[in-house]
């Protein structure tokens, strides 16, 4: 496939969403949004597709489509202008001055810098390598199926808040414009366009946070803002500096050359940090969760998130084995075991995902920081599996939120009674960010034996993976809680839930078990694009993936036999449940008369013919890990590690 057609590829994968994007804000027919949606999530799966084809086939391991620049590059500079007069007047509107402040440091710097200054563009505008095609795949798979589970969500989402004119064609809009400027995020080698891009996300994020219009919806989603910009201020800054000391903007000479100084990587690691929501810039993702639950699936959990974390990933090779490495490689430590501890003590569902989402962040980051082979195929590797099983999850809170009108985990006693298919696939999404042989315990697996030179990382990690069991078991705990009576309820889902449901159910399954293909065919080019090296001490073969320490081999996890056994089990439970008889069951003394058609769990008559419910409640022990009690402190440690990063590079 020749240049033209590669470069097709590269429009259609960024444009095609834009203009599904404007077609769905002024065509208001909700049957003709709807086939717009799936049109635009069919395009992309198969533009996927066809990358990853050509990738695997490209001789030297990246895909290099060339263009006119200049038209190009003055649009962007326009619409980066126009981008960042918007975010003022958004500013001004909600009488944020920080945010007012924040947004014009950017806009005179850019005008400055771009308008002013002799910026001399990148010869080579997209470089689609194996990082950017895994970005690309969760950009371009996982965002469409949200987009599908959307369509049947945001339909019971308006009716509960009594909305008379629906707002879906904005949330559309905006949510296929996030799209087109995630894939442009990821494929462009210009440091220019990726700050236009990164911060088209920053708005896009604000926008979808306060879609429901409400107080609460509309300071978090400032809050966001705010924070977000002040990690602009570091890219552009760091930005201006790269280029006065190198004279170019293209990213894979700025990483592969080592030109620059640790100051402007680390402005660009910092701006990593605020994007993927580390201590202590986690609180704009924990009020994100106002959102709509597609909002919180696709920006906060697999994609725009992943951003931060795919930045400095793909820094790596420019501060590996250095101070600032190390730095890095604490405060995704940190932020790891910290998030986990909090969740602990939380009992809101969508609070547990979004301390969850902070924490494997950063984990992946951690492993970023500590820039060997090992811990780089677990960071990539964790991208891919904690997206999968994220999205599900947070899909599936989201169904049961509307199910049962609550996201508290303690109101989910007996769930697999009332909505059996969404339990299922909930357990199963739980069981993979805690069990092997599912990829998540994989990758902390890698993380720990490739830190063994780091003790302080390692042991951040150890305690972070305890508390991740603790808060997981909790929650599964409540939901496989029932009673022993026979009656089920049939659960109702709209075809594009159900269908987006039982997609990612899959592609859970399929991450895991396909993990040495995805090896073999993803990780390891990237690993050997590092430093062309073709014996890796990691390697993926008879179904597991192998660390190689001179003569021994460590690890494999025989994922293919796990899964037959998984597999057996889950045949082999219901039959012998479904053969139980009834009067083998005794159920337990209540003090009283037990109800012989409860759904949720077990209750009983008290003496006075009250109905009374057995209640059983997880410890949350918010003494030790409250959020309020330990927040302050957390926020304190990883501010103060973040100035110490700064003050190493700088001196």
């Amino acid at each position: 496939m020749g240049n033209n057609e590669i470069l097709a590829l590269v429009a259609v994968a960024i444009l095609l969403p834009a203009l599904s994007a404007a077609l769905c804000y002024l065509i208001r027919s909700t049957p003709t949004r709807k086939f717009i949606v799936l049109f635009t999530a069919l395009v992309m799966f198969v533009v996927a597709g066809i990358l990853t084809q050509q990738l695997i086939k490209s001789p030297n391991g990246k895909l290099t489509p060339t263009m006119n620049l200049d038209f190009v590059g003055w649009i962007i500079k326009f619409l980066d202008m126009v981008l960042m007069i918007y975010i003022i007047y958004t500013g001004v509107r909600l009488r944020k001055a920080l945010i007012v402040t924040l947004a014009s440091i950017q806009l005179i710097a850019l005008v400055i810098f771009e308008v002013f200054g002799t910026v001399e563009e990148p010869k080579t505008s997209f470089v689609i390598d194996y990082l950017s095609l895994v970005m690309i795949l969760l950009v371009s798979i996982i965002g469409p199926i949200i987009s599908i589970f959307a369509m049947g969500y945001m339909k019971e989402h308006e009716h509960h808040l009594g909305l008379q004119k629906s707002r879906q064609p904005r949330f559309f809009m905006i949510i296929f414009v996030f799209l087109a400027a995630m894939n442009a995020l990821v494929m462009t080698n210009n440091l220019s366009w990726m700050f236009f891009f990164w911060e088209v996300t920053t708005l896009c994020s604000f926008l979808l946070i306060s879609h429901d219009g409400n107080t609460e919806s509309v300071k978090n989603a400032s809050r966001a803002l705010w924070m977000n910009l002040v990690g602009g201020v570091a890219f552009v800054f760091a930005m201006i500096i790269i280029y006065n000391t190198t004279h170019t903007l293209a990213i894979d000479e700025i990483v592969g050359k080592g030109l620059v100084g640790l100051l402007p990587i680390a402005l660009l690691c910092f701006a990593g940090f605020t994007k993927s929501a580390q201590f202590p810039f986690q609180s704009w993702l924990l009020g994100a969760m106002v959102a709509p639950t597609p909002v919180s699936a696709l920006l906060h959990s697999s994609t725009m998130v992943k951003a931060g974390v795919y930045l400095i990933v793909r820094l790596v090779p420019a501060y590996a084995g250095t101070v600032l490495g190390t730095v890095v490689a604490v405060v995704g430590g940190f932020t790891f075991m910290a998030a986990s501890a909090v969740a602990i003590s939380q009992s809101n569902g969508k609070r547990v995902l979004a301390y969850s989402t902070i924490a494997n962040l950063g984990l992946i980051i951690c492993c970023a920081g500590i820039g060997n082979y090992v811990s780089l195929a677990a960071a990539v590797l964790l991208m891919i599996f904690h997206a999968v099983s994220k999205g599900l999850l947070f899909l599936c809170v989201g169904t049961i939120e509307q199910g049962i009108g609550s996201r508290d985990i303690e109101d989910m006693q007996g769930l697999m009674k009332r909505m059996p298919f969404t339990t299922v696939i909930t357990v199963i999404g739980m069981i993979s960010m805690l069990l092997p042989p599912f990829g998540v315990l994989i990758t902390k697996w890698l993380t720990i034996e490739s830190s063994t030179s780091l003790p302080l990382v390692m042991m951040f990690i150890i305690l972070g993976s305890a508390f991740t069991v603790v808060f997981w078991s909790k929650w599964l705990g409540i939901i496989l809680t029932m009673s022993y009576k026979p009656k089920h309820k049939i659960e109702h889902l709209t075809a594009s839930v159900k269908g987006a449901l039982s997609a990612l159910f899959v592609g859970v399954l399929a991450a895991s078990i396909l993990i040495v293909p995805l090896f073999n065919n993803l990780i390891k080019p990237y690993l050997q694009s590092l430093g062309n090296v073709e014996d890796l001490p990691i390697g993926g073969s008879k179904g597991g993936i192998w660390i190689t320490v001179g003569n021994a081999v460590f690890g494999g996890f025989a994922s293919l036999l796990f899964f037959g056994i998984i597999f057996i089990l889950m045949i082999t439970i219901p039959i012998f449940l479904k053969r139980t008889k009834a009067e083998s069951i005794k159920p337990p003394y209540l003090c009283g008369e037990n109800i012989n058609n409860d759904v949720r769990g077990l209750e009983f008559y008290s003496p006075a013919e009250k109905v009374e419910k057995v209640v059983v409640r997880n410890y949350y022990l918010g003494g030790i890990f409250g959020e309020k009690n330990l927040t302050p402190w957390l926020n304190f440690i990883s501010g103060a590690i973040i100035l110490i990063m700064f003050g190493a590079v700088i001196k």
